[in-house]
């Protein structure tokens, strides 16, 4: 009732007001009607419901209150700390000894000694057969350098993998072949 707004009527509505209480009829029913007088206790309650109450909360709800605040708090803390902490996992992977690399690579050292005889006889080296062998086999040796450089230190990719044991067994086949012209 305190926050409600306040009105003045104006002067008019007063007047008829007055003029209505004045009434005869109204004068003698009001002098007929009987007066009592309230108990004071009753005037106290009334004026207690009036005035505002200051809810007081026992000490008890104090404690469950906080306590419910810190647990959410602490909840909101822990789910977040969950959120941004990484997650580390790993796995074992076998490899298949298939897709290792031999270290023992003949082809390069027979490269090598073909390459030592034609710098001695290089009669049969000007052979053109011999010829488009030997750029034949430069260029499988530069694939092969390519795919080992794409594989890695970890040969991860079975295909590649397969390409450069075809691209080893061309160049066995062609060291075979350059070997029976010499």
């Amino acid at each position: 009732m305190y926050n409600l707004p306040e009105y003045e009527p104006s002067d008019e509505v007063w007047n008829k007001i007055n003029t209505e209480l004045n009434n005869d009829i109204l004068r003698k029913g009001i002098s007929q009607l009987p007066e009592y007088e309230p108990d004071g206790r009753i005037w106290e309650n009334i004026e207690a419901d009036l005035n505002p109450k200051i809810v007081k909360l026992k000490p008890w709800r104090w404690v469950a209150v906080a306590a419910s605040v810190v647990l959410v708090i602490g909840l909101g803390f822990y789910l977040n700390y969950q959120k941004t902490q990484p997650t580390i996992a790993y796995s074992e992977q076998k490899m298949d000894s298939q897709l290792l690399l031999q270290p023992s690579d003949n082809s390069d050292a027979d490269y090598e000694t073909i390459v030592t005889f034609c710098k001695e006889q290089t009669y049969v080296c000007e052979n053109p057969e011999f010829k488009s062998l030997k750029i034949e086999l430069d260029d499988l040796q530069a694939a092969s350098v390519q795919l080992k450089e794409a594989i890695g230190e970890y040969n991860t990719e079975p295909k590649l993998m397969a390409q450069l044991a075809q691209v080893e067994l061309q160049k066995s086949e062609i060291l075979k072949k350059m070997t029976t012209k010499i």
